[in-house]
């Protein structure tokens, strides 16, 4: 069937010593909804044809490999399917490549000269390696397994289902667009592009879609990424006093950082701000002392303060500058090497009556795009399966995530509302 042609017309210790007009707090996230307040499951839900689509509109984007700087077969179906719906597409580059984001909204605005001033987006891009899509049955319950299938193409077809819904349910045409983009998981180089085509325009709201556990984040934590470089002299192992391991250094930096860790900043709302070295180099030979090591670390901060980035920075820089003080009395050379993209926790806005709100502690696209007034963080799924084989989540998770981001978009577009 012609892709889009089912849902048309649906609705410290020192280191010295140590639609187109178409007529790590105690809180925890889980994925129960509110029960005292107007959940989504109260509000007009899904037709069985529309929740066929969406089962199959996941299946089809999860199916399509997607790996960052590889999306553009993933881009052209979403541009496809979202043009047969009746919506103006825009590809929007990203730097010298050849992939690109998506943004849609009605051809009415497009007619009317005017843009979107409310995004609901998510991204495109998967983290490696492919895995292909599988439906199971497990305890009378489906589950959709597969990459993407929770990061981040179940809030993607969720998106399109219940915005589509929410157009066809309007009698004007609410100022929504959708934007999915690419580049997410390699520092949001697609949304940074965005942001760059966007500079003349701020938009009152968006709404990111991201595994969240079906709440409403109130906050996720800051990124500063570091890169430690260690420069010795090579030598025999059997010499070792005639060479410099750099290997060594760096070892003594990586325990030195945890015993750092607990000293860094920490809030109420987002708990401890964490450290994480996630990948090391070093060394030729078992035989061989190391000439050159060097190790990437990922630092959670948990701080919304402006000077949050550079309060964790000073403290890994001075706890760190004994070790490299000493590396420069071996003739060694000991470079702490910041990232220059780097954000302090946002605090995102959750006044939407029917969710549950709780923080969550990754980050995401929502620094690279400060243009945005007002900032939602929605989606299905958990994070916990994200990025692992073993990727999936439940038919009711995504039945439930499109019907809040139809609560959303209503309070974001009360009836009547000419926005």
């Amino acid at each position: 069937m012609a892709i889009g042609t089912r849902l048309v017309g649906l609705l410290v210790v020192g280191l010295a010593g140590a639609a187109p007009q178409v007529s790590q707090p105690s809180i925890t996230v889980s994925t129960s909804l509110s029960s005292t307040s107007t959940s989504p499951s109260a509000l007009p839900s899904l037709t069985n044809e529309e929740q066929d689509e969406l089962f199959s509109l996941h299946e089809e984007l999860v199916n399509i490999p997607s790996i960052s700087n590889d999306e553009v077969k993933c881009a052209e179906f979403v541009s496809d399917y979202l043009e047969e719906l009746g919506y103006y597409v825009e590809q929007v580059p990203v730097g010298n490549t050849s992939t690109y984001n998506v943004f849609a909204y009605p051809q009415a605005l497009k007619d009317e000269g005017v843009w979107p001033e409310v995004l609901i987006t998510s991204h495109l891009d998967t983290v490696p390696p492919f895995y292909p899509f599988e439906r199971r049955e497990e305890n009378g319950t489906i589950f959709h397994y597969g990459r993407g299938t929770v990061d981040a193409k179940g809030p993607v077809a969720t998106m399109i289902v219940a915005s589509h819904k929410f157009f066809q349910s309007r009698s004007d045409t609410p100022r929504l667009g959708l934007l999915f983009v690419v580049g997410e998981e390699i520092g949001g180089t697609g949304m940074k592009a965005f942001a760059s085509y966007a500079k003349n325009t701020t938009f009152r709201a968006a709404i990111f879609g991201e595994p969240t556990e079906g709440k409403l984040a109130s906050g996720h934590k800051g990124s500063l990424g570091l890169t430690l470089d260690v420069k010795g002299k090579s030598a025999h192992s059997a010499y070792p006093w005639l060479g410099v391991s750099a290997i060594n250094y760096l070892a003594e930096a990586i325990v030195a950082l945890n015993l750092l860790e607990p000293a860094l900043p920490k809030s109420d709302l987002l708990g401890a701000t964490t450290l994480n070295t996630g990948l090391i180099r070093g060394g030729v030979a078992g035989n061989v002392v190391a000439e050159a090591a060097n190790a990437s670390v990922s630092i959670r901060i948990a701080r919304s303060e402006d000077d949050a980035v550079s309060v964790v920075r000073d403290l890994v820089t001075g706890f760190l500058s004994p070790l490299v003080e000493r590396a420069k009395e071996a003739n060694a050379t000991f470079s702490l090497i910041f990232a220059n993209s780097t954000y302090p926790a946002p605090i995102l806005d959750t006044d939407v009556e029917g969710l549950e709100v709780a923080p969550v502690f990754y980050g995401t696209d929502i620094p690279s795009l400060p243009q945005v007034k007002k900032r939602y963080l929605y989606g299905t799924g958990t994070i916990e399966v994200a990025h692992t084989p073993n990727e999936g989540l439940s038919q009711d998770e995504l039945l439930q995530a499109a019907e809040a981001y139809g609560l959303i978009l209503r309070s974001l577009f009360p009836p009547n509302s000419t926005a």
